[in-house]
C-alpha cells in the first residue's frame, strides 16, 4: 500500500482534570511506555513528572486569575515496546480559538490532542537495495492500536461534547469544537480567568 493510502492520523481531542488524566495513564502502566520530550534531547520522563507537568498546564486556566509569565505548554511522545517492535502515541495541547469583540480573542481554550499515525514505515530489501513502504498500523502494530481504541472508549465515557457560547453583536453564538470535555473540568474551567475574561458561557452541563 502506499503512504497516501495510510497516511494521516487517529485523534481525539479533549479536556480533563488531573485525577482524571493520571486514571488515563493507567492504561499505559502494563505496556512498556516510555514519556518522551520532544526537544532535541528527547529527555525522559516517568508517569509522575507527566502528571505534575498536566496539573501546572491544567491549574493556569483552572485559576481566576491568569498566571503572568507562564506559557502553557503540554507536549510528550509516548512510546510503546509492543507488537515486536517501537510505537507510540503523540500528545499535546492544541488551542480553541473564539472570537471577541469582532476580532480573534489573544488567548485560547485548553484542549488535549492524542494522535496515532495511520501508517508505519516498513522496511524492505530489494534489488536495489533497502526499501520502504508505510502500510496500515492496524494490521502491523494491532495492539496498539487496540490501546488507542481503549483510549478513545475511557476518554469518551467520561466526557461529552464541548459546547460554549460567545458574545457576538447580535447576542450569545454557541461555538461546537470537536473537542470532549469531563463535567468536572467544565465546572472548573467556567469558573476560570479565561470565561470571566472574555465573557464565555459554558454551555456543556
Amino acid at each position: 500500500m502506499s503512504r497516501l493510502t495510510n497516511s494521516g492520523f487517529y485523534k481525539i481531542r479533549f479536556w480533563i482534570t488531573p485525577e482524571e488524566w493520571g486514571e488515563i495513564l493507567e492504561l499505559f502502566k502494563e505496556r512498556g511506555a516510555s514519556f518522551i520530550s520532544t526537544n532535541y534531547a528527547k529527555t525522559p520522563y516517568d508517569k509522575q513528572q507527566v502528571l505534575q507537568a498536566y496539573k501546572q498546564f491544567y491549574d493556569y486556566y483552572a485559576a481566576t486569575e491568569k498566571a503572568p509569565d507562564y506559557f502553557p505548554h503540554f507536549v510528550y511522545s509516548i512510546v510503546l515496546t509492543v507488537d515486536q517492535g517501537m510505537a507510540g502515541f503523540f500528545v499535546r495541547n492544541e488551542g480553541i480559538s473564539f472570537p471577541y469583540r469582532e476580532q480573534w480573542a489573544v488567548d485560547e481554550l485548553p484542549s488535549i490532542m492524542i494522535s496515532l499515525p495511520k501508517d508505519i514505515r516498513i522496511q524492505a530489501e530489494s534489488g536495489e537495495g533497502t526499501d520502504y513502504t508505510y502500510e496500515d498500523i492496524r494490521e502491523h502494530r494491532p495492539f496498539t492500536y487496540k490501546l488507542y481504541e481503549e483510549l478513545v472508549s475511557e476518554i469518551k465515557n467520561r466526557t461529552q461534547l464541548l459546547r460554549f457560547s460567545v458574545l457576538e453583536p447580535d447576542g450569545l453564538q454557541v461555538r461546537k469544537p470537536s473537542v470532549r470535555i469531563s463535567k468536572k473540568a467544565a465546572e472548573q474551567i467556567r469558573s476560570g480567568w479565561i470565561f470571566n475574561q472574555y465573557e464565555l458561557v459554558m454551555d456543556t452541563k
